[in-house]
């Protein structure tokens, strides 16, 4: 079988059939503004395949369900389309919505738009509504026109929609032969319900009858009519016209069947494609030769003559159909739970890819070719290649003072443990901080070897180790800082060194050889040689609870993150606390080649230049939180691993969340911008044929309406100013952009300039757009 690349963006549900020829909707008395459609001249171009694959295991990807739990005002939704602006509409049984990535618009119901059951934009960029009690819409500039009975309609439920190639809409209704603005009189369909029309790639207008019947029509008039005893098929559901060979079809059932062939040979002799165990068939869609099934029980695609159900997104009841975007994203509509979108994601949850049971996770580490991963209550889990890793044999196991041990097995070893941190060191060797009866575990290559109290550690909870530079280990522990070289705990730093507090949450070497420790409660101790600095809140912390010390070789500084605060500390031990940092309960933070630190908090991740930072000024940051795709959220004083390419293991409260700091999310100059209308006092102005607006001498307020298209995860800078009346430009986070008010405008020629960068500031994408005041 052989599927072609198509992108359909026909809607297609219950109806019967007939067709309006030459439909040319011209403004009627009293009518109503809607939420318009604006016929710009950039084309609304698709991509030829998805911008991601739910069913990749290397993808990042979120699958969002909105309801009206979370900005949609229904939680069903029937049809969906793009007009060629960008903005996307919503067909409920509660009316028609807009949405613009950032705000869902509904309708008012008064308009006669209360239930819309289809939807269908035109080559003319027509959006056309078709409801279930009150006929049909069709909306175009802001103006509409309703079509009911007194048209000649004989039904007012609309249940289908679609273009010939002449550019002639069909629609289809619960009742057959319908407006005498052109009739299709045949009687073998004049009074068939109708599931769904839809345009081949011959031009034919393909149907599905809800008596099993499939047939097509040209020109007004039916072309052939097959019945479920011709096609040898039973319970025919829906139709799908393959667009790069005329005559074929996909044919699905009720059951849980999707036959292909051409339709005038009928599918006795045809093996179907099984996709069990989906089942009750609504639709089928061809994207980039992938052929993706929404059914009553959820959503499947067949690729490479393979069947995968998506069995990890929320969307599982009453899946109608499917629409791609203009940025790639894949939207579906479920009768009953609402709309979901499957966007790309920066973050990866690794523990929904393995199928992982949600945990508090204390440290991640890459070790070759694994992830080895520190729990807070079951130990040591291990992922490879794609698989939970069960066993690591152990070759050997002995204490620091040479007692063999019985251990055989590292994951068995350290089952049930809480395990604080994970850390490799240079010679390739992995370091287990515990706290419990393992204590500091170090794992060589298959070799284990156990540091305990009875070994000279100071004790057995042990939060994190740090590798000095003539290669001896600095552990950080409750009781002080031991030293350890080789297999031999050589010193101990304690009370008797100074330390007045000795729970160390932290500990890192100076450029000159020093100990610097962080403590939970007492500050900073620095320890040189005989010789011990005490740093507090008098020395410039803002806490002394300081959860993170971190060498910053290029700068010479240490960042240290405290219980409230983010600070500095130059080679001298002077402390510069961050003032004006948006948040103060943060864990970590990492830095990218491009000088971004990416701060790890309890509500999210924030990420800002690092010259910001140590301007000690205004911060410029962009915030990742669930909103943004983030899986989970950073576990407090735990260990991520950040590897040479850039990827980071964020140990998280429910799992691990994966994301690649060096690699731009998304292109902003590739996200549509306009000014589809403006208001005159509360007047709605559209673009002359110039693509300029003109309004009255006698304005007072002129409000400008400005949308930028955006249904991924990110948040885009929004910069705006309206030139030869200001100077001075304003700029907003794109979850921020509404309507702005200009007053007092002097009549002249305005220049409406609106600019969009990445959350880091990258490209510049700019429209502009003429005002003129008479």
């Amino acid at each position: 079988m052989r599927i072609s690349s198509f992108i359909s963006r026909t809607i297609a549900v219950s109806a019967a059939f007939a067709a309006l020829v030459g439909l040319y909707v011209t403004p009627v008395s009293g009518e109503v503004r809607l939420p318009e459609i604006y016929a710009s001249e950039e084309e609304l171009e698709f991509p030829e395949e998805p911008s991601v694959d739910p069913t990749s295991k290397t993808d990042g990807y979120s699958a969002v369900l909105y309801d009206n739990s979370n900005g949609l005002p229904t939680s069903e939704a029937n049809a969906i389309t793009e007009t060629r602006e960008g903005f996307i509409w919503i067909g409920s049984y509660s009316g028609l919505i807009r949405y613009d990535g950032n705000t869902f618009e509904r309708v008012d119901s008064t308009t006669g738009l209360a239930s819309v059951v289809s939807l269908y934009a035109d080559s003319r960029n027509r959006l056309w509504v078709g409801t279930n009690d009150s006929g049909l819409a069709v909306m175009e500039n802001g103006s509409f026109r309703m079509y009911n009975k007194s048209d000649g309609l004989k039904s007012l439920s609309i249940r289908s929609i679609t273009e010939d190639n002449d550019g002639n809409i069909y629609l289809a209704t619960t009742h057959g032969n319908d407006m005498e603005l052109r009739n299709i009189d045949e009687p073998q369909i004049n009074e068939e319900y109708v599931r769904i029309i839809k345009t081949g790639a011959d031009g034919l207008i393909y149907g599905v009858t809800m008596n099993n019947a499939v047939f097509t029509v040209s020109g007004g008039k039916l072309q052939s009519y097959y019945n479920a005893s011709r096609l040898g098929i039973k319970d025919i559901h829906s139709v799908l016209p393959d667009p790069a060979n005329a005559g074929y079809v996909f044919v699905s059932t009720k059951e849980s069947e999707v036959y292909y062939g051409k339709l005038q040979n009928g599918f006795r002799n045809t093996v179907p494609i099984d996709v069990s165990p989906l089942e009750y068939i609504n639709s089928v869609e061809l994207i980039n030769d992938t052929l993706w099934v929404c059914s009553d029980n959820g959503i499947g695609i067949y690729r490479d003559g393979e069947f995968i159900e998506l069995d990890n997104v929320p969307l599982t009841t009453s899946i109608e159909k499917l629409m791609m975007d203009y940025q790639g994203n894949l939207w579906f509509v479920s009768s009953q739970q609402g709309v979901m979108k499957i966007v790309p994601n920066q973050f990866t949850d690794i523990f929904d890819k393995y199928g992982l049971t949600s945990q508090v996770v204390y440290s991640t580490c890459r070790y070759r070719d694994m992830l080895l991963i520190g729990t807070k209550n079951d130990g040591l889990k291990v992922l490879k290649s794609g698989r939970v890793v069960t066993e690591m044999p152990l070759t050997s196991s002995r204490s620091a003072s040479g007692n063999v041990l019985g251990d055989t097995d590292l994951i068995k070893m350290l089952h049930g443990c809480k395990i604080r941190s994970i850390i490799r060191d240079s010679k390739d060797r992995i370091w287990f901080s515990t706290f419990g009866d393992q204590g500091l575990v170090r794992y060589d290559n298959g070799k284990v070897t156990k540091f305990k109290k009875i070994d000279g550690l100071p004790s057995e909870r042990v939060r994190t180790v740090f590798e000095r530079s003539d290669g001896t280990i600095l552990v950080a522990c409750t009781g002080g800082v031991a030293m350890i070289d080789g297999d031999e705990i050589k010193e101990v730093y304690d009370e008797s060194s100074g330390i007045s507090n000795t729970e160390i949450l932290t500990v890192v070497e100076s450029t000159e050889g020093d100990i610097i420790a962080g403590t939970d409660g007492d500050g900073i101790y620095v320890v040189r040689g005989t010789d011990t600095l005490h740093i507090g809140t008098d020395e410039g912390l803002h806490s002394d609870v300081v959860m993170r010390i971190k060498r910053d070789i290029a700068r010479d500084l240490y960042w240290i993150v405290t219980s409230n605060s983010i600070a500095y500390m130059d080679s001298d031990y002077n402390v510069t606390t961050i003032n004006n940092f948006p948040y103060s309960n943060n864990f970590d933070l990492y830095e990218s080649t491009s000088g971004e630190m990416w701060i790890l908090s309890s509500n999210g991740i924030y990420v800002t230049p690092v010259e910001d930072l140590i301007a000690n000024g205004d911060i410029n940051y962009v915030f990742y939180g669930k909103d943004n795709g983030l899986p989970c959220i950073t576990t407090s004083n735990s260990y991520s691993e950040l590897t040479s390419n850039g990827e980071l293991y964020i140990s998280g409260t429910t799992g691990i969340a994966k994301v690649n700091i060096e690699t731009p999310f998304e292109n902003v100059n590739d996200l549509k911008i306009s000014v589809p209308y403006i208001d005159s006092d509360g007047k709605r102005i559209y673009p002359d044929d110039d693509g300029s607006y003109t309004i009255s001498s006698k304005t007072l307020k002129l409000t400008i309406y400005s949308f930028v298209y955006n249904y991924s995860l990110i948040n885009p800078q929004v910069t705006y100013h309206l030139d030869g009346f200001e100077k001075n430009s304003t700029t907003v986070k794109r979850n921020l952009l509404a309507p702005v008010d200009y007053t007092n405008l002097k009549g002249g020629k305005y220049d409406f300039e609106i600019s969009i960068k990445d959350p880091q500031g990258n490209g510049n994408k700019t429209l502009n757009v003429r005002i003129i005041k008479q």
